[in-house]
């Protein structure tokens, strides 16, 4: 199969919910507690951030990894470098049974803590490639967003993922594309020495990227972990994130313009959305 027969239309939101969020922030989706908004000094949960900007670009990446895995209609998640662990609260707010993994435990304690439904968040921190399915149990989804691109060895990494899903499950991943035009860093393929990238992985809030994938590279990959890549969708286009000088006309006033334009994309050919998106995203099956 090829990326383009995997290719399907990203889940964008619809528009009252994506301006809801671009105005009030992402408490519009999460269960978060009122003290919650005492410590959320980036905006993203109370702030407004409209598009084009990185802001909104947040705002909409979080609402396609929600949507993607409801999707999914799995009975319980796993999610790994979970960080805020807000999509776990969302996703157990609808009933799923959802555990949360992260290096940090008193970050990931603290980040839950924030949540209405804390209670209903199973905490499972520590290594990834230290945890035991045995002991955690297997999941109808293991989740990792924006993970990838920082593991040296990704083979291993989809490997270690795969111990977790239940027969029948699936794998959401989201990450940079890779072919996308103002890409300056080398893609999966080039690399010649991943050991020499071990020293610079698992590195919580790290800005830098070990390497980028693309949908072809991510493809392959999965095939060498024994998974299928069921589903594979790139946003992104500048109309959100406001790459290319585009931010400088962000306004709220404009917010339905760059929506219809960034929905509009879906329906570009292949070859123009690999290069217009910054982002993929990607659900293997076992």
């Amino acid at each position: 199969m090829t990326p383009q027969e995997r290719l399907a239309p990203a889940r964008l939101p619809d528009y009252s919910l994506f301006r809801r969020v671009c105005h009030r922030g992402l408490h519009a989706v999460r269960p978060l507690k009122e003290s919650a908004a005492a410590s959320d000094p980036w905006g993203w949960n109370y702030g407004s951030g409209w598009p084009p900007s990185y802001l909104a670009y947040g705002r909409m990446r979080a609402l396609i990894a929600l949507q993607d895995a409801v999707a999914l209609q799995p009975k319980s998640v796993l999610e790994i470098a979970a960080g805020d662990a807000a999509l776990c609260a969302s996703l157990a707010s609808r009933g799923c049974q959802v555990a949360a993994n992260d290096l940090r435990r008193e970050h990931l304690e603290e980040a839950v803590g924030q949540f209405q439904n804390a209670g209903n968040i199973r905490l499972l921190p520590g290594n990834l490639f230290e945890l035991d399915p045995e002991v955690t149990g297997q999941h109808d989804l293991v989740i990792a967003c924006e993970i990838v691109e920082h593991v040296a060895h990704t083979v291993d990494f989809l490997k270690q993922l795969k111990r977790f899903v239940a027969t029948g499950g699936h794998i959401l991943l989201t990450t940079p594309n890779g072919s996308y035009f103002r890409n300056r860093l080398p893609t999966h393929s080039m690399i010649r020495d991943f050991q020499a990238l071990e020293s610079q992985e698992f590195k919580p809030d790290a800005d830098g990227h070990l390497f980028l994938i693309t949908p072809e590279e991510m493809l392959d990959l999965a095939a060498k972990a024994g998974l299928t890549v069921e589903r594979l969708s790139l946003w992104g286009t500048p109309f959100i994130t406001g790459h290319g000088g585009i931010s400088r006309v962000g306004a709220p006033v404009a917010c339905r313009l760059w929506h219809s334009l960034e929905r509009s994309t879906q329906a570009f050919p292949f070859a123009i959305k690999t290069k217009l998106c910054f982002s993929m995203s990607v659900v293997l099956g076992l």
